[in-house]
């Protein structure tokens, strides 16, 4: 059966119209959007998406969360040396990064693990956490390793349950060289990364990939684990990078 071209185009011409109606609806629609819902809806974008400080009505809160690599053990003053603190000489005052980095814990809960509290109270808008290290001893492994992506999931879910919305990334830690106090590179390479990228696809949450970042390293890290002023700096330089979608001008490098 052949249909009248005046029927087709009669169609045709309904169609348009309706797709016309419900454009103009939408417009009419997101006018009377209060402009506070349409900065959230800016803010929660994509994952990975860069932050836009500008869709805040403070400054960016950032938690950084980790062990003694985020306190800055490795440095000669945390305070100011440490990866967080120099992450905010990068990023500038348009942000507030807060160091939550503890010396010797882990992300496994039934190990040494982390309190998240004071990270949680603080209401960050954005969460980086670094997590793992001390997981990749081969002892602690044996002992838990077959529940590192349960708690880490679980982790990330605290965090995004928080009223204020934080958007969460989640690093592969940087490398061992080869370790020492037990902690092993290949158990890191081999065991702990891969089940932190696996939590991070099943999850949604973008990776940084640090210990890639970091693979010629060493000379900055002299216990084999712990990077010194200069070290922290590359760690901060990843990070800015991420936040903001960009290269971020460099302060000038701390000495080695």
């Amino acid at each position: 059966m052949t249909i009248p071209a005046t029927t087709t185009a009669a169609s045709g011409f309904r169609s348009a119209l309706l797709l016309l109606c419900s454009v103009l609806r939408c417009s009419v629609l997101l006018s009377s959007v209060p402009l506070c819902f349409l900065k959230i809806a800016a803010v929660a974008g994509d994952a990975g998406a860069a932050i836009d400080p500008a869709a805040y009505d403070h400054p960016v809160r950032v938690a950084c969360v980790g062990d003694s690599i985020t306190f800055g053990v490795g440095t000669a003053d945390p305070a100011h040396e440490s990866y967080p603190a120099q992450l905010q000489q990068l990023l500038g005052p348009h942000w507030q990064v807060v160091n939550f980095g503890v010396g010797g814990r882990t992300l496994l809960r039934k190990q040494d693990p982390l309190d998240l509290r004071p990270a949680l109270d603080f209401r960050p808008d954005v969460a980086v956490i670094m997590l793992g290290t001390n997981d990749s001893r081969q002892a602690t492994w044996d002992r838990h390793g077959a529940e590192f992506t349960g708690d880490y999931t679980g982790i990330i879910a605290e965090f995004r349950a928080l009223d204020s919305h934080p958007r969460v990334w989640i690093c592969a830690p940087i490398p061992l060289f080869p370790g020492q106090w037990g902690l092993s590179e290949s158990l890191l390479v081999g065991a702990t990364i891969p089940a932190i990228r696996s939590v991070a696809a099943a999850t949604g949450t973008p990776l940084i990939d640090l210990h890639t970042a970091l693979l010629d390293a060493k000379a900055d890290c002299l216990d084999q684990v712990h990077p010194n002023a200069h070290g922290a700096h590359r760690i901060a330089d990843v990070v800015a990078a991420t936040l903001t979608g960009h290269e971020v001008p460099a302060a000038a490098p701390q000495p080695r």
